[in-house]
């Protein structure tokens, strides 16, 4: 029978192993392999190897740090890597941090570990240093050790391998074990990888089974790139085929050699964010990698609701830059420039009036950029208090306040974190506001009520004003510093006013979508559109297209029922005769859309009136559109 060696730290992980192998007997007898579980004995780490290969074993079994020397030493049979992943070590190190007001944390090149899911009240008290390597001597990281200052509140925490290296200590040091499920998942893995050389291709078959069970994406590929096996779960995290032939086709920059393509590699396939891993062996002469994806998209959600204690309902940006409709050149511009900005991580001032689509275009920039998969918080500074809206935006504490929750309350600062904030109508931000704003601008910090301590965010700031900013800074109403601070990068909406164009284009649109079919407007109908006055912009037009849907049939050719205040509802008079002044801009699209219209009637083409007009046939398109 084959041997299959557990090489592990202490005495719980051997404990782990069996129960492991007490749990899954059955399963694991069906395989007819021998399994040997061995206590690491550090200075003899390589000839305790060589031993277990003389015995006649074919894949061993070890720590992170292990796996770094005996992949140096051992060529002749596989060496599977248990890695530990960030969760297990959140799980080590919140289980010893009430007792300790300084952790150093030591980890090797092996172990996988974000530090951004690390909890500011645990990241605080943690030393981070450098990883280190195992794989040429260990006399480095005992140096170490030995310079950690020692005191009663001090501990270390390492990889598993660690107590043995620096034993005796002055101080207490704890080990970050792999979980159970990841000891089983390798077990089962080096069991299928001795049966893959032994068995035909039914067995192989048995082997993507179980594989497919496994949460780990495992790949197992050859010389030239060629794979044997990719489980299910690979191929739903890279939204590839598992009959995929070739690394190089969902990696086409992999490059062959005895060394890892992959090393704690940041693999992004939303909805899932990856950690991808890479080893190198020989098997019957021929060279052969084993390469694990593991998701930490989900940590990172779970991380995020527990620091905060949020669920995802109204946290979510549903726009993006295809729902803008428009056919204005100027607009388009717009949008062009919006989606240059999305590229960025500055603060965003968005201007315009009210109804012209300012959140439209801020859920758009978040879906656009980096932040996409984050948070997007909006809130409308005009609608609350100035006392409810500091205590909405910054958070608080219990017993803040009369009034507030008994367990405190995150603000939407800290919800937004890592992703987008959207303050709309901040122009009406009271100034004792205005200056906490500008703080958390400046930090990246921000404090809740009544707190002393402070929370780190990464957040972008995206906001929105209906009324001239520089004119409220001039007139004292709106902080100087602040304003520069927000419009680092600025989008000016122009109203609907400023957009002829997109008048019927919109209003058809808007239309048809209600009724599902063609839509075709009567001369006298687009006549009322073109020259109403639309102080509500697209918020407007919509409602009016709207009203047109439902009641179009009852109406009465002035079409007045459509419109809120009809007669105060119209553009300017073409001529002023309080002023004598000429509304130009009205006037040129006026006669030109009388000019079509009448040239459209006695039979002109779209060419033919271009050409008279000289403007592009798509302007006149637009302008025929029915």
């Amino acid at each position: 029978m084959d041997r299959i060696a557990f090489l592990i730290s202490d005495l719980s992980m051997q404990q782990m192993v069996h129960t492991i192998l007490d749990t899954y007997k059955e399963k694991l007898e069906q395989h007819h392999f021998i399994i040997d579980v061995e206590i690491i004995d550090f200075p003899n780490l390589v000839a305790q190897a060589h031993a277990l290969v003389e015995k006649g074993t074919k894949v061993i079994i070890t720590t992170s740090g292990a796996h770094q020397i005996l992949t140096k030493a051992i060529d002749s049979i596989p060496i599977l890597c248990l890695y530990s992943s960030t969760n297990d070590a959140l799980y080590a190190l919140r289980a010893i941090a009430p007792n300790y007001k300084k952790i150093h944390l030591l980890l090797n090149e092996n172990f996988m570990f974000n530090r951004e899911a690390c909890p500011p009240e645990l990241s605080e008290k943690i030393v981070f240093y450098p990883r280190y390597s195992l794989d040429k001597t260990h006399l480095e990281l005992l140096e170490r050790v030995r310079q950690i200052p020692v005191t009663a509140d001090t501990a270390i925490v390492g990889c598993p391998l660690l107590p043995q290296i620096a034993n005796p200590s002055q101080m207490p040091i704890y080990s970050i074990k792999p979980s159970e499920s990841t000891m089983l998942s390798v077990l089962l893995y080096a069991q299928e990888l001795l049966s893959f050389k032994e068995k035909d291709n039914q067995q192989l078959s048995m082997m993507s089974s179980i594989l497919s069970h496994v949460t780990d994406g495992i790949i197992l590929y050859s010389t030239g790139g060629t794979i044997s096996h990719l489980n299910k779960r690979a191929a739903d995290f890279l939204g590839v085929s598992a009959t995929t032939k070739n690394i190089r086709d969902i990696f086409p920059d992999w490059v062959e050699g005895n060394k890892p393509s992959f090393h704690e590699t940041i693999i992004r396939r939303p909805p899932y964010t990856l950690i991808a891993n890479s080893d190198f062996f020989l098997m019957d002469s021929s060279s052969h990698y084993i390469m694990t994806l593991r998701d930490v998209t989900e940590l990172q959600r779970l991380e995020k609701n527990i620091r905060y204690k949020l669920t995802k309902t109204g946290m979510t940006a549903s726009h993006h830059f295809d729902d803008i409709k428009t056919v204005d050149g100027n607009m388009k511009k717009v949008i062009q420039r919006a989606a240059t900005m999305a590229e960025y991580n500055a603060p965003i001032l968005i201007q315009g009036e009210s109804g012209t689509g300012k959140e439209l275009f801020a859920q758009s920039i978040h879906n656009a950029s980096d932040r996409r998969n984050g948070p997007f918080v909006a809130i409308n500074c005009a609608a609350l208090t100035t006392d409810l809206l500091e205590s909405e935006l910054f958070g608080y504490v219990s017993g803040s306040f009369t009034g507030a929750r008994k367990e405190g309350k995150a603000g939407l600062f800290e919800m937004a974190h890592k992703g987008t904030i959207f303050l709309d109508e901040i122009n009406s931000m009271a100034p004792s506001i205005q200056s906490k704003l500008l703080r958390v601008l400046e930090t990246k910090q921000v404090m809740r009520l009544g707190s002393d301590y402070v929370i780190p965010l990464d957040i972008r700031i995206i906001s929105a004003g209906n009324a001239d900013l520089i004119a409220s800074v001039e007139a004292g109403e709106f902080r100087r510093d602040l304003y520069f601070r927000i419009n680092t990068l600025r989008l000016n909406l122009p109203p609907l006013n400023d957009r002829p164009d997109d008048i019927l284009y919109l209003f058809t649109h808007f239309v048809e979508t209600l009724s599902h079919q063609k839509c075709h407007l009567s001369p006298a109908l687009k006549k009322v559109l073109v020259q109403h006055n639309w102080w509500g912009n697209i918020r407007e037009l919509h409602s009016v297209a709207l009203r047109y849907f439902i009641f179009g049939d009852t109406l009465d050719k002035s079409y007045d029922a459509l419109f809120d205040v009809a007669d105060q509802n119209k553009k300017d008079a073409l001529l002023d005769t309080a002023s004598l002044t000429l509304n130009m801009k009205h006037l040129e699209v006026t006669i030109q859309q009388i000019l079509i219209e009448e040239l459209q009637e006695k039979g002109y083409s779209q060419k033919d009136i271009a050409k008279l007009l000289n403007v592009s046939r798509q302007t006149i398109f637009n302008k025929m559109r029915p």
